[in-house]
């Protein structure tokens, strides 16, 4: 599955030009005259959205930069490509907004340009979505394991012996081999270095890993 390229942009030209050239180059595409309606529609695709948003710098009411504000803040910072249509003047406000995770810029009425940057943002809104799709199979697993064998998990994950362990968690050390052969077979791994390697992968897609029943994400 292919994203769809979301463009909005008050001006019905530019937004009926940009539209026609994408659509020639292959692309699916969709339109939109301001901000409040593109949110709209983004909310009611999520979370399954597959993306590319292409903004124009100034817009009323809802201007480009703060329309990425809100896109950001529905957490698809990194899972869809944001390009701006930037007019002269406009520079700062493009180099801000690129400073928080747009991935690129295109000067009207050089239109031409935007097509060609489409295959790098292609690129990488697959690359991106691959990243979120293993991120959640991880999480899965994580959540298939039951509290205490989350508790384990983190203690052999930290190089604990199981005597150890089955000390701090106040049962017997043959419970705490059992729990241990649940965990490596939950999580698809055969030795404590996978579990933490499985664990730090939990950790880098911003899940922070808690002592107890609960974890919660960490950005």
């Amino acid at each position: 599955m292919n994203p769809t390229v979301f463009v909005v942009d008050d001006e019905p030209d530019v937004r009926n030009a940009v539209a026609f050239a994408l659509r020639q180059s292959g692309h699916t595409v969709r339109t939109f005259a301001d901000g409040r309606e593109l949110l709209s529609a983004v909310d009611a695709l999520l979370p399954d959205l597959r993306a590319i948003f292409v903004l124009d710098v100034r817009m009323e009411p809802l201007s480009g930069p703060a329309l990425h504000d809100a896109l950001i803040a529905r957490g698809l910072q990194e899972r869809t490509p944001v390009l701006f249509l930037s007019g002269q003047g406009d520079i700062p406000l493009v180099v801000a907004a690129m400073s928080k995770g747009a991935l690129d810029f295109v000067e009207k009425p050089h239109i031409d340009r935007l097509v060609a940057k489409m295959t790098a943002a292609a690129a990488k809104e697959a690359e991106w979505f691959e990243a979120s799709r293993r991120a959640a199979f991880r999480l899965s697993l994580w959540k298939s394991l039951s509290p205490r064998q989350r508790r384990v998990a983190l203690r052999v994950a930290d190089g604990k012996l199981n005597k150890v362990i089955a000390h701090e968690l106040e049962v017997t050390e043959r419970m705490i081999e059992e729990h241990r052969r649940k965990v490596y077979e939950k999580l698809g791994v055969d030795s404590a270095a996978g579990l933490a390697t499985t664990l730090a992968g939990l950790r880098a897609d911003g899940l922070e890993l808690l002592d107890g029943c609960a974890e919660r994400p960490s950005r």
